[in-house]
């Protein structure tokens, strides 16, 4: 009898304890609750309002050759003043980047009253159309590309623009071989692909063995094309075991086909 009573009092003071310290941990919790609440209500509190730690200045970086820089900084005029927390700075670089020259965006707030805008612009590689530019990162974006004439036009129907720069890359990487430079590459609906060389020499290659046809027109230019390139209109390499030329009216004049191209093994 003594022994039971003895166990239940263990237990009482067990059960107590137990109590006690679930009570400590809740004033515990609460205390660090009130300890908190103020600062995130101080946070809520200048995250919402512009006159607290307002922005006084905005450092603007980057390499301005295309873009309008007078118009940027128009732009972020707008933002002096508003709170360093407030400001919605995806909002801000949102609207940098939809300006046509724009490439990528940073902004970042250093404490406790400056920005940091950074914009990189797109640079272009070649000419889309009379309205497009293509840039070094597959972008086709709005401009006046009659101001790029110097830019090679590169264009195809129904192609993703990252695939025709690269097609691009490709072709003239392997016309660097014979010092050539690719001014115009057009892709049809069908995938086929026409090139022109500086001083329009044109090059037909078709859709199939690319690769193949440009080695074995490469492999024989030195000594059969680059003599005759200023008397050659066209070549034509959409043939599985040769090609076809097709001459200048006046290369032609006073002369036939057999005295231009002698080599019989061509």
């Amino acid at each position: 009898m003594f022994k039971f009573r003895k166990q239940e009092a263990s237990q009482a003071k067990r059960n107590l304890k137990a109590k006690q310290r679930r009570s400590f941990q809740w004033r515990k919790s609460w205390n660090w609750g009130f300890l908190l609440a103020p600062l995130l209500l101080g946070f809520v509190y200048l995250g919402q309002t512009d006159h607290v730690l307002p922005i006084r200045s905005i450092q603007l970086m980057g390499t301005f050759e295309n873009l309008d820089q007078r118009d940027v900084e128009s732009t972020l005029q707008g933002y002096i003043g508003q709170g360093f927390f407030s400001l919605d700075i995806h909002q801000l670089q949102q609207i940098l980047k939809a300006k046509s020259w724009t490439d990528s965006v940073s902004v970042r707030r250093i404490w406790p009253d400056k920005l940091r805008v950074t914009i990189i612009e797109k640079k272009p590689i070649a000419r889309w159309d009379d309205d497009h530019l293509l840039s070094d990162t597959a972008r086709v974006f709005a401009a006046h590309s009659a101001d790029f004439g110097h830019l090679p036009l590169v264009h195809a129907d129904n192609h993703q623009p990252d695939w025709v720069l690269r097609q691009f890359q490709k072709l003239q990487a392997q016309f660097n071989r014979v010092d050539e430079r690719v001014v115009t590459l057009q892709v049809d609906s069908r995938g086929a692909l026409d090139v022109k060389l500086i001083n329009d020499l044109e090059i037909k290659l078709g859709r199939d063995d690319i690769d193949h046809k440009i080695d074995r027109l490469v492999n024989i230019y030195q000594q059969q094309i680059l003599p005759r390139r200023e008397q050659i209109e066209r070549i034509d390499l959409r043939y599985s075991n040769g090609f076809a030329v097709a001459w200048k009216k006046e290369a032609l004049q006073g002369s036939d086909k057999a005295s231009i191209w002698s080599n019989s093994n061509v």
